[in-house]
């Protein structure tokens, strides 16, 4: 079918809707009404059988099985990799307390009275500095560390919160373990870095400010307070600032304990967030707004402030506030939400892990690993592969109106012209509709008899009589109706006439009805008889 043809169908059914109110709905648009109420029934029928089905839910069974898979295995290499990172840590601790103690008693000190012998710590920190350095490039951390509770000057301001150390960075964390590591030296005696060729970096500090190094005093006392092993006295920090530095890192401690006893110092590794960036980004590409999140999870709080971050989209503590797990509010499936306060909102998928043994000293504590992105987006993502079906139920719905136009105009044109050969019926006139046919023939029949009045049939007393009666009812037309009739006496056609007065066809129709019935006939013929008579007879017309 074609546009012009279409446009056409439909100007016909807004001005049939237009007459409607007048004469009652027309036999098109009523089929047209009643194809598009079918053809939408069915439409409803498969859009529910599309919802029993879970079809609108296409894009949530796609896009959380693809986040599960990359949050599970996320989850599972930091499981093992900070894992494995405390195990190291807590082997590099037993072997600088034995070292470290032999060292002091080689040199007639005491472990338990470190601070007596300042003269000692740098000694003791450079004998120690090739298995510091052995156990960084084995471990793939970005920097390790060993922390002494003794400083080499103690009368010094301040010095109840400095404490000799040696902290040394890989600047290229992510290399493998047969290369040699980067190497800077970021905390500790000078002459240490300079005997041993090692860069300073321009955060360097001689020793350690233990108020802004976190977690070492609760470390220490709780070492002195359990009495536990090793590996259950380890300790991970939540994300901090190291002093005089930018970059956040996350800290494996582990006190370092003498054979009687004593805690003395700790220990550890340390993890960057570049080299969490490096190495836990997901990797799905199409999700680029996708973050991850190792986070303390306090009482199902989120604390990004402590949290390391990895992924593309720009987001960190600075950025991000405080993030909270509603746990009574979930949508699209088990997708949690996570608020941002007057910020914005987060949903995603987090599952919680432990980074400690059942019976440490720190079991309690609570990480989470959190694969989100802004709620939007991920709405958007969801909701893509439903507006593909929407579209397409949307182009059935317009089908659907085209084929009830299309059917509706096909079936009704026949009828439409069986009934305009029914206003003027002729011999020739064949519809090819059984039923519309016999009713043509019908009606022509039933024509010819309601015409009783022939000239034969009338006595001489009727014949005048009658005339003058036909005459005198003339009279009675309106002026419309007259000029009407005085075209019918000069032997036009209902369409001449509508021709000729610029009328339509149906308003000539309206005037027959009102001549035939003030004049007493039946039908045009009846008419043309009584017309025929006037004129033999000369009876002029007024």
């Amino acid at each position: 079918m074609s546009k012009s043809k279409f446009i056409r169908i439909v100007e016909m059914n807004r001005k049939a809707i237009r007459q409607s109110s007048q004469k009652g709905l027309p036999m098109g648009l009523r089929l047209f009404l009643f194809l598009t109420l079918f053809l939408s029934s069915i439409m409803l029928g498969l859009l529910l059988i599309l919802f029993a089905t879970g079809i609108f839910k296409t894009g949530l069974l796609v896009h959380k099985p693809v986040l599960e898979g990359e949050l599970n295995h996320i989850a599972e290499d930091i499981s093992k990799y900070y894992g494995s990172l405390s195990v190291q840590a807590v082997e590099l601790s037993k072997e600088l307390s034995l070292s470290m103690e032999r060292n002091i008693k080689e040199h007639g000190g005491s472990i338990a009275n470190l601070q007596e012998y300042p003269e000692l710590l740098e000694h003791l920190l450079e004998v120690e500095l090739g298995r510091l350095i052995g156990a960084l490039e084995k471990s793939r951390a970005s920097g390790v560390f060993i922390l002494l509770d003794a400083t080499v000057n103690p009368e010094l301001p301040g010095a109840e919160n400095s404490r000799s150390c040696i902290y040394l960075k890989n600047m290229e964390p992510n290399i493998v373990n047969e290369m040699a590591a980067n190497l800077r030296y970021y905390s500790g005696p000078m002459p240490i870095a300079r005997n041993n060729g090692i860069h300073v970096l321009p955060q360097w500090q001689m020793e350690m400010e233990i108020s802004e190094f976190s977690n070492f005093a609760e470390v220490m006392a709780t070492a002195r307070e359990r009495k536990l092993p090793l590996s259950r006295l380890y300790r991970w920090s939540g994300g901090t600032t190291l002093p005089g530095n930018s970059e956040r890192v996350m800290l494996c401690m582990v006190p370092l304990i003498a054979s009687d006893g004593t805690v003395f110092a700790i220990c550890g590794f340390d993890v960057s967030e570049m080299l969490f960036k490096l190495s836990y980004t997901p990797k799905s590409e199409n999700y680029d707004r996708l973050l991850c999140m190792l986070s303390p999870l306090y009482e199902n709080r989120l604390q990004p402030s402590s949290a390391l971050f990895a992924g593309s989209f720009a987001a960190g503590p600075a950025a991000m506030s405080e993030l909270t797990e509603i746990e009574s509010s979930s949508f699209a499936g088990d997708f949690y939400s996570y608020l941002q306060p007057e910020k914005g909102e987060y949903a995603g998928l987090h599952r919680i892990v432990s980074l400690y043994p059942s019976d440490s000293a720190y079991a309690d504590e609570q990480w989470a690993i959190v694969l989100m992105m802004p709620r939007q987006g991920l709405n958007e993502l969801i909701s893509a592969k439903n507006r593909f079906l929407a579209l397409g139920l949307l182009i059935l719905l317009f089908f659907n109106i085209g084929l009830a136009l299309l059917i509706s105009h096909t079936y009704v044109r026949p009828v439409a012209t069986a009934l305009e050969y029914l206003k003027e019926p002729t011999q020739a006139a064949k519809t090819r509709i059984p039923e519309i046919d016999d009713l043509i023939e019908f009606l022509a029949a039933q024509d010819e008899s309601s015409v009783p009045l022939e000239k034969k049939e009338l006595s001489s007393q009727e014949y005048p009589s009658m005339c003058r009666e036909f005459i005198k009812n003339i009279q009675t037309l309106s002026p419309a109706e007259k000029a009407v009739f005085d075209l019918y006496v000069q032997g036009y056609k209902a369409r001449e006439i509508a021709e000729i007065l610029c009328l339509s066809i149906n308003t000539i129709k309206t005037h027959n009805r009102r001549i035939y019935m003030k004049l007493n006939v039946t039908s045009r013929k009846e008419l043309m008889v009584y017309i025929q008579m006037i004129e033999e007879a000369n009876i002029p017309i007024i």
